[in-house]
């Protein structure tokens, strides 16, 4: 019953390099590069990954709490992968009618567009978007009347508990994307002019002069969010390292009783993708029985990225005592 666990930020901008300095993009790359070794050294049959958009491929006008993509493309948002992500469909269907059957209120669909949100983390571990079997796992993070952070924990749990329970010889990497800390220039629905709740609702048509567009403006952003400038609410690093001690001491429902406007207050609009980090370390709970092991973990604050970048590594207790003998 071996299992792993990667999480790490997503940040659109982790693409545009030269908005860092040279310390800390040699740290950050250096990161990258380990948990990529850790991913080809594990060689998982399957990747279940805890995602979530931006306003990309969903929107308000049908916004599901939860979804599985038993079918996926890549928007390529961001210099990230664009095409057909291999999804193991079959699995992808089994695990909706386990989530059913505990109590687990998934969508699914078949045609899927999928953004930075589960895109960078795929390209930063494995190179691209068809090389490993994925099921995605999104979860609503970003648009309005978002989920109980505590739901995310149930639906990890229910996660692991089913490659547990019927595929306990699968090498199984949990990935969570997302987070820590940050607060993109994104609108909140209650917030914005009529117009912008239209589009909000409408969703976008996207054309690479448009993506393109989009790029440039939050490159700025960020930029201008670095040195200091801007109305995007700062980074909140004690906040980010709270979270990474819960972690590491495996105090997931103080994560999970978490209430959604506290998380925004303290960590910024993107804070809510939180919920990806709690689901996936959930799974991994679950999946070993209970327990787990932290490998590694790395934090910085980044505000040109617009983000407290984090990466951890974990494991199930069982998989790190094979990986001693």
């Amino acid at each position: 019953m071996s299992a792993e666990l990667i999480c790490l930020g997503h940040g659109g901008l982790m693409n545009v390099e030269e908005l860092l300095s040279e310390a800390e993009l040699n740290a950050v790359k250096i990161e990258l590069a380990r948990a990529k070794a850790t991913a080809q050294i594990m060689k998982p049959d399957l990747v279940v990954q805890f995602g979530n958009d931006h306003n990309s491929g969903f929107s308000l006008r049908l916004m599901p709490p939860f979804l599985i993509a038993l079918r996926a493309k890549a928007l390529g948002d961001f210099y990230t992968s664009q095409g057909e992500i291999l999804v193991n469909e079959t699995l992808g269907r089994a695990l909706a009618r386990h989530l059913h059957e505990s109590g687990i209120d998934i969508a699914t669909s078949y045609d899927a567009l999928l953004d930075h949100g589960f895109t960078m983390a795929l390209d930063k571990l494995f190179s691209g978007i068809g090389t490993c079997p994925t099921i995605p796992v999104f979860t609503n993070c970003g648009g309005d009347l978002r989920p109980p952070v505590r739901r995310s924990r149930a639906l990890g749990e229910a996660v692991g508990r089913y490659f547990r329970k019927y595929h306990p010889d699968l090498k199984v990497l949990y990935l969570g994307s997302g987070g820590l800390s940050h607060d993109p220039p994104l609108p909140q629905f209650e917030n914005s002019a009529p117009e912008v709740q239209e589009r909000m609702i409408s969703g976008a048509t996207w054309t690479p002069e448009s993506l393109a567009q989009r790029t440039r403006w939050v490159t700025e952003t960020g930029r201008e969010h670095g040195e200091g400038g801007g109305n995007l609410r700062s980074l909140n690093p004690d906040w980010d390292r709270w979270i990474l001690k819960c972690l590491t001491d495996g105090d997931l429902e103080a994560i999970a009783n978490l209430d959604d406007g506290a998380v925004i207050q303290m960590g910024g609009r993107g804070a809510s993708e939180v919920r990806n980090w709690l689901a996936a370390f959930a799974a991994l709970e679950a999946h070993g029985g209970g327990t787990y092991h932290l490998e590694h973990q790395f934090y910085r604050a980044l505000p040109s990225w617009i983000m407290g970048f984090a990466l951890v590594h974990a494991r199930t207790e069982r998989s790190a005592e094979m990986e001693a003998t």
